[in-house]
C-alpha cells in the first residue's frame, strides 16, 4: 500500500483517481493547488506524488523536490516544452489525461519501485489517521504547518479519541523530526510521582529511590515534551512546571542544582481548561503560558464527509492485515455516516475493525450494533434549555441527555462529554443529593 499525494484542481478527476487508487488498496491525499499540497505534505511522509502541471497558483514542478516524494506529472495539455523541463530527478513518470486504470497503476507501481522508501513504525498510521478532506481538517492541517516549524509552546484541545496525540507527533515533525518525542500521560502518574517522572530525582530523595533517574526534559533535550491530560496535574506541580517553562531550567528531586534544558513543550487536554481556572483547578498563570499557539482538534462529528473516507482507509488496512473484506456494503457507509461517533476517530477504527471481522461475505454487511438502529437522541431534554438558565443547570442537562443517549453506560457518556469517569460520578453525586436535599424540604 503506497501513500499518494494527488495534486489537481479539477474535483472530478481528483475524485474519480482517488476513488481507482483507493480500490488497489491505497492511501490517498487530496489538495487542489500549490499550496494546499504544501501544508498536507508538512504532516506526513508520502511514497508518490501525482501532481498536474498547471494549478491555480503556479506549476506543479514547484512542488518536486529532490529530497521529496517521488513524482508522477500528470497534464491535460501536453507540450514538448512541459514533458522536458518534468524532466528532473525526482519526477519518474509523465502522463497525458484522460488517464486509463493500468496506465495510471504502472505508473504507480513504478514510481513506488524506484522510491523504495520506508517510513519509521508507527508514521504511516499517523499521517493516514489524520486524512480528511473537509473544512475542519483542512484548517488542522493548515494550523500544524503554520505552527510546526517553530519550537513555540503549543495547547492541544479535543475530545478524547480525536487524534491530539498524533497531532503533537505530526508538529514535533515539522520541526525536528530527527530529535526525541517523550510523552506523558500526566493522569497515569500517581500524584507522588509526578516531579520526579517530569523533573528526575536523585538518589535516596525518597524511599524507594535507589538510583538517580533522569526525568523527561531531561530525556528530551533538543527535542519535544509532550504532556498529555495536561488538566490532570496537580495544582502544586502546575507551579513547578510553570517555572521551568519560564526559566529553561529544572531541578530534580532531592537536588540542589539547577540543570539547564532545552525541549519544546507541546500540550493537549479533553478539559475545559478556561473553565478549570474559573473553578480554581488549573493556574491561570500556567494556562496563558501554555495558549501561546492553541490548536483545536475537532471531533468526528463536524469533518462533514471524512467518515467514509476514515472507514474506507481503515478497511483497507485491515484487509492487508487481516484477510477481511475490503469494500462496504452501501447501506452500512449510510449508517456509519449518520452516527455521531461520541468516541471519534479511535470509536470508528474499533466499529470497523469489529464489523470487517464478524464478515462472512466479500463484502462488509450490516452488522453494526443497537445504537445505529436509530437516529441520535441528543435532544431528547435537551429542549429544557433556554435564555437565563445557569450554566450549572445547563451542564446537567447535557449530561443527564447524553446518559440518556447512551443507555445509562457512564464511560461512553464521559468520553462523549470530554471528561473524566471519576468527574462524571462526581457530578451525578452532586445532582443526587440536590435531590434528598429537595425531596427533603418538601417531605418538612
Amino acid at each position: 500500500m503506497a501513500r499518494i499525494l494527488l495534486v489537481d484542481d479539477d474535483s472530478d478527476f481528483s475524485g474519480a483517481t482517488r476513488t481507482l487508487l483507493r480500490a488497489d488498496h491505497h492511501d490517498v491525499a487530496t489538495a487542489g493547488s500549490i499550496r494546499e499540497a504544501r501544508s498536507v505534505l508538512e504532516t506526513g511522509t508520502f511514497d508518490v506524488l501525482f501532481v498536474d502541471l498547471a494549478l491555480p497558483d503556479g506549476s506543479g514542478l514547484e512542488l518536486v523536490r529532490d529530497d521529496g516524494p517521488k513524482t508522477v506529472i500528470i497534464t491535460g495539455h501536453p507540450s514538448v516544452e512541459s514533458a522536458i523541463r518534468a524532466v528532473r530527478s525526482n519526477v519518474v513518470d509523465y502522463l497525458v489525461k484522460p488517464l486509463d486504470r493500468n496506465q495510471l497503476l504502472d505508473s504507480l507501481r513504478s514510481a513506488a519501485a524506484v522510491s523504495g522508501r520506508r517510513q519509521p513504525q508507527g508514521q504511516e498510521s499517523q499521517a493516514s489517521e489524520m486524512l480528511g478532506e473537509s473544512s475542519a481538517m483542512k484548517s488542522l492541517r493548515k494550523a500544524i504547518a503554520d505552527y510546526g516549524p517553530t519550537d513555540v509552546t503549543i495547547l492541544i484541545s479535543g475530545e478524547s479519541g480525536t487524534g491530539k496525540d498524533l497531532v503533537a507527533r505530526a508538529l514535533h515533525n515539522a520541526w525536528n523530526a530527527d530529535a526525541r518525542f517523550v510523552a506523558v500521560n500526566c493522569g497515569a502518574i500517581s500524584r507522588e510521582l509526578v516531579a520526579s517522572e517530569l523533573f528526575g530525582h536523585e538518589r535516596g530523595s525518597f524511599t524507594g529511590a535507589t538510583s538517580r533517574r533522569i526525568g523527561i526534559f531531561e530525556r528530551a533535550e533538543r527535542g519535544t515534551v509532550f504532556l498529555d491530560e495536561i488538566g490532570e496535574l496537580p495544582l502544586d506541580q502546575q507551579v513547578t512546571l510553570l517555572r521551568v517553562l519560564e526559566s529553561g531550567f529544572i531541578q530534580r528531586v532531592g537536588g540542589e542544582r539547577d540543570i539547564p534544558v532545552y525541549a519544546r513543550v507541546i500540550a493537549a487536554t479533553n478539559k475545559d481548561l478556561g473553565r478549570e481556572v474559573s473553578e480554581g483547578r488549573f493556574r491561570e498563570d500556567l494556562y496563558f503560558r501554555l495558549m501561546v499557539l492553541p490548536i483545536h482538534v475537532p471531533p468526528l462529528r463536524e469533518r462533514h464527509g471524512d467518515v467514509r473516507l476514515l472507514a474506507g482507509h481503515f478497511l483497507s488496512r485491515y484487509a492487508n492485515e487481516h484477510g477481511t473484506p475490503s469494500t462496504f456494503d452501501p447501506a452500512v457507509l449510510d449508517r456509519l455516516e449518520g452516527h455521531l461517533w461520541p468516541g471519534n476517530v479511535r470509536e470508528l477504527m474499533h466499529t470497523v475493525l469489529r464489523a470487517a471481522i464478524q464478515c462472512r461475505s466479500k463484502e462488509v454487511v450490516d452488522t453494526l450494533p443497537r445504537e445505529f438502529d436509530h437516529p441520535p437522541r441528543w435532544s431528547s431534554n435537551l429542549h429544557e434549555l433556554r435564555a437565563g438558565m445557569s450554566i450549572r443547570d445547563v451542564e446537567k442537562t447535557l449530561i443527564e441527555s447524553t446518559l440518556e443517549h447512551f443507555g445509562g453506560n457512564k464511560k461512553m457518556a464521559a468520553e462523549a462529554l470530554g471528561v473524566s469517569l471519576k468527574t462524571l460520578y462526581n457530578r451525578l453525586g452532586e445532582y443526587n443529593a440536590e435531590k434528598g436535599r429537595g425531596n427533603a424540604t418538601e417531605s418538612g
